[in-house]
């Protein structure tokens, strides 16, 4: 099984995340997709009774999203 290399930890935010990182949803929202496979940060959310992960992704390498020629 592989490991992640413990060096390349990604940043965690809780309730609120810098301007740089967007949610899957917010890059959808602007025509965009993640650029990577795997999030470039974490956002850790409580929200009344719910709490959980959201992954984040880098707004400088998103691309836009592309629909396949009909």
């Amino acid at each position: 099984m592989p490991t992640r290399d413990k060096s390349s930890a990604r940043p965690r935010f809780q309730q609120c995340y810098p301007d740089q990182f967007a949610t899957p949803d917010e890059l959808h929202a602007a025509g965009l997709r993640p650029g990577t496979t795997e999030p470039d940060a974490i956002l850790t959310y409580d929200h009344g009774d719910r709490s959980g992960l959201c992954a984040l992704y880098d707004r400088a390498k998103a691309l836009p999203i592309t629909h396949p020629a009909k």
